[in-house]
């Protein structure tokens, strides 16, 4: 990727994600306090966190105008080549998988939603579909074995070591 197209592929991506950090402080801010103490609010730390992601993301806003001398601006044909990127589309992918996580989280039974998601992410970024389906059996197989292993051992750390009743 050459310069120009690294600051205007910065200056996109810290777009997205000064949207995203504030979303997620925001929803973070709405929850409930426990017994009235600031400190014991679940959304503490997811709100912290969201407020990171918007502050790295605006020093990249800044450093990518920088980097183009403020030439960088949004346009239509430059986006949809930004989306059009391999590894923006990853990310997207990575970013929707996540969520769709999130969504179901409380939905779906822990475990199997966390075996589900972790297998479903696996073969995402490891399937091949230009190669016939009976070479990919071993990753099928692989991806399925580390996702129940990702499920029980998630599930025993949270319900045994922290004490956290899962969903």
């Amino acid at each position: 990727m050459t310069e120009k197209n690294m600051a205007r592929a910065d200056f996109y991506t810290s777009i997205i994600l000064m949207a995203f950090g504030l979303a997620a402080a925001m929803a973070a801010l709405k929850m409930p306090l426990i017994q009235g103490d600031p400190y014991s609010a679940p959304g503490l730390l997811p709100a912290l966190l969201g407020f990171v992601i918007f502050g790295l993301s605006l020093i990249m806003f800044v450093r990518s105008l920088m980097r183009s001398g403020g030439a960088v601006k949004v346009e239509g044909s430059s986006f949809k080549a930004f989306l059009a990127d391999r590894s923006v589309r990853r990310i997207g992918l990575t970013i929707l998988l996540c969520v769709g996580y999130t969504v179901l989280l409380g939905k779906v039974y822990f475990p199997i939603l966390t075996f589900l998601f972790v297998f479903t992410f696996v073969l995402c970024f490891e399937y091949d579909r230009a190669s016939p389906f009976k070479s990919q059996l071993k990753k099928i197989g692989i991806a399925a074995l580390l996702a129940l292993i990702a499920s029980a051992v998630v599930t025993l750390v949270f319900e045994r070591l922290f004490l956290v009743r899962l969903p």
